[in-house]
């Protein structure tokens, strides 16, 4: 199995709240399950030599880095410096991939306009990534404000700004309605990188207070679910990259989720099954 997994560092922390261990417990919990690489929030990579130094001993790696931008309305400079801190600590932790969430689209605003906007900061940022040996990712971000929502949004960028490649995220087209299948048909040739998100309609997996639901435009409410066990067809997805030639890694996400670490665990065991086959 050449496809490593990895998971967000965000659910090791939720982990680590969760069943009252340290952080670099579930850290080791994680490489139990087979997973050795984590998907950080720039924030969090903050002191880089104390958690490269933690990362290090517990044998795990950062296989891509993600930060919040605002290319629409930010001043260009300002655009660059905060791109710029992103590639060079993905540079300094040794990943190749970053994802950028490029911002979002005012009320007042087209969409059309929007998108011209963050193609010019998304062109002039992978430029930038060249130096750095990186890769600069758009994912499908689930937000009807996003200018990457949509299977169209995503093409437009894939299309108009060179150097910039795909972040597939399977569970992201069930919130604007779209198949992820016929998305993955339209954009695989600019896959580089997968985020593993299944979601579920069901109840029983909201939290306590019920705050881990996130409607989708029809305004059902989705939750979060195990990795190949909720409606997004997952299993499918995997073999259809495997078949096309994805070779990297696969990322466990399931933000919101009741308990991280049976999750994670019962995730990981899902994929490898698919794996296998």
């Amino acid at each position: 199995m050449n496809n490593k997994l990895s998971v967000f560092y965000e659910h090791i922390f939720e982990a680590s709240e969760q069943s009252s261990s340290t952080v670099t417990e579930m850290l080791e919990y994680a490489v139990k399950c087979g997973i050795d690489g984590l998907e950080c929030d720039l924030w969090r990579l903050e002191e880089k030599e104390q958690v490269k130094y933690l990362f290090d001993s517990c044998g795990v790696r950062v296989s891509s880095i993600y930060n919040f931008f605002d290319f629409p309305h930010e001043d260009k400079n300002n655009c660059e410096i905060k791109y710029r801190k992103l590639l060079e600590t993905a540079a300094y932790f040794g990943t190749d991939k970053v994802l950028c969430v490029p911002g979002f689209m005012d009320d007042n605003e087209q969409m059309s306009e929007c998108r011209k906007i963050v193609a010019e900061r998304l062109n002039e940022m992978c430029i930038a990534a060249k130096e750095y040996g990186v890769t600069v990712t758009l994912e499908d971000f689930d937000d009807v404000k996003s200018p990457c929502c949509t299977t169209e949004g995503l093409l437009y960028f894939m299309q108009n700004v060179n150097g910039l490649k795909y972040t597939f995220d399977t569970g992201n087209f069930q919130y604007c309605l779209e198949n992820a299948e016929k998305a993955y048909d339209v954009l695989k040739d600019y896959i580089v990188h997968v985020h593993l998100k299944d979601r579920s309609y069901n109840s029983a997996n909201s939290d306590l207070n019920n705050t881990n639901g996130k409607a989708d435009l029809s305004g059902a409410v989705m939750y979060p679910s195990i990795v190949c066990d909720g409606v997004i067809g997952i299993d499918k997805l995997i073999e259809k990259l495997v078949a096309d030639g994805y070779n990297g890694r696969f990322a466990i996400e399931h933000f919101g989720a009741v308990n991280q670490a049976e999750y994670m665990k019962k995730s990981a065991e899902n994929i490898r099954k698919v794996l296998k086959k």
